[in-house]
């Protein structure tokens, strides 16, 4: 009974539909003609060709039906394949045939988000095949696949049986994760939720602050120093951080907002919880989005794609600056926070100031905003020079503030932030 209830549940979800081939067409005109023919000259082998040719089709109909009604469709990833923006990867396309009669080549048109044409080899009668398809998102998101058409022809090729599966599936494209070689995040591999368990390394920068009577003058900031006159060295954990937050600006801003802006902050975010889910340091998400979307600290993989779930489809609705968000959580944040900025937001270094106040190791990535909306960086006068260095103050302030600042702009994107490529601002 319960077999039963969901073969009829499927074919709910199936629409069947059947039209003449050409060489159908064919057949049926011709033995119209040759029966009017008959009729008018009264011959008998004329009426009996005319009758064996409009046979035909219907024998090709009760043949192709038997065969077809049986055809199952369905999708799948491959075990353990996730999909990922802007790269390749491939969907499994599953048939069957539940008849016991043999089908011809099947034909099927799938939409994976845009409409395919694939081609299968013949079904057996109870058997099945898979057919890989190559399949690419250019952007992060949920998307539905489908619906979907399998087509057969009858044994003489006059008739097409199609089969429309209308049941589709949802799939979710995570955004884009960059390798962060060189990144100053790390923890020495330490299990995940031990008490009290730190990496120990003691050349973990965690930030800047203001030269003392006997600060070892090879830790001196210098570009901090050229930009505001004042000594600045850099400072250094005994241990790493065992818990980081991870803050994404989504701020609304308006209708002057990049699209590449935005998939570039999204991706910093990725990439840094799959760096920090490599080191196996619990991680938490955190959005200044509408809704505020955040996770809990974890560091296993169930929580990693909880938060990536967030990413694939987290918008730029919010109000709220990152700085307020992130003091409002500041009891929450752990031992270190990364803050990824898009959006001008004067009180970020004061935010800064509060955590690194509390004891908080603080990475922020910033995003050159300008760089985003076509001006070009190093021009030696006009409003693109005057955009540039109101960013490198911004970065200057946030150095002061005792954060490691990191840059993101194009044309090198998130890509920049590996290795060397990285040490833009703030480098240690």
């Amino acid at each position: 009974m319960r077999r039963w209830r969901e073969r009829r549940g499927e074919r709910r979800g199936v629409r069947f539909s059947v039209r003449p081939t050409a060489r159908g067409w064919q057949a049926i005109i011709i033995g119209v003609l040759v029966l009017v023919v008959a009729r008018v000259i009264g011959t008998t082998q004329f009426h009996q060709l005319g009758y064996a040719l409009l046979i035909l089709p219907v024998a090709s109909f009760v043949l192709g039906y038997l065969a077809s009604r049986g055809i199952g469709f369905s999708r799948s990833l491959p075990a353990g394949e996730r999909l990922t923006a802007g790269k390749s990867a491939r969907i499994d396309v599953l048939l069957s045939n539940d008849s016991r009669l043999d089908t011809s080549r099947l034909k099927i048109t799938d939409r994976l988000p845009d409409a395919r044409e694939i081609r299968a080899p013949p079904l057996r009668g109870g058997g099945g095949t898979a057919v890989e398809v190559p399949v690419s998102f250019a952007r992060r998101g949920v998307y539905e696949l489908g619906p979907a058409e399998v087509r057969t022809a009858d044994p003489f090729g006059l008739l097409i049986f199609a089969r429309r599966f209308v049941r589709k599936t949802e799939v979710v494209v995570y955004p884009e994760v960059h390798d962060l070689t060189g990144f100053p995040l790390s923890g020495g591999n330490v299990e995940a939720g031990s008490r009290g368990a730190r990496g120990q390394r003691g050349d973990e920068f965690a930030g800047l602050r203001e030269y003392r009577r006997g600060d070892d003058q090879r830790h001196i900031h210098w570009k901090s120093v050229a930009r505001t006159g004042e000594l600045f060295v850099k400072e250094f954990a005994l241990e790493a951080p065992r818990r980081y937050t991870v803050a994404l600006d989504v701020r609304r801003s308006g209708i002057r907002a990049v699209e590449t802006e935005i998939e570039d902050a999204v991706s910093v975010a990725a990439s840094v919880l799959t760096h920090l889910q490599r080191e196996r340091l619990p991680a938490r998400l955190l959005c200044n989005d509408h809704s505020t979307e955040k996770t809990e600290f974890a560091s296993d993989e169930a929580a990693y794609w909880r938060a990536m779930r967030i990413l694939a489809t987290v918008r730029t609705d919010g109000d709220a600056l990152l700085s307020e968000t992130v003091t409002e959580e500041r009891a929450t944040l752990g031992e270190g926070a990364v803050l990824i900025s898009r959006t001008r937001d004067e009180s970020l270094p004061g935010c800064v100031r509060k955590l690194r106040g509390s004891g908080l190791s603080v990475v922020v990535v910033l995003l050159a905003a300008h760089a985003y909306r076509g001006y070009p960086t190093g021009h030696s006068g006009g409003r693109e020079a005057e955009r540039e260095a109101e960013f490198q103050r911004e970065v200057g302030w946030l150095e002061a503030a005792g954060a490691a600042v990191r840059v993101v702009r194009r044309p090198e994107g998130v890509a920049g932030l590996a290795g060397g490529r990285a040490r833009e601002r703030g480098a240690v």
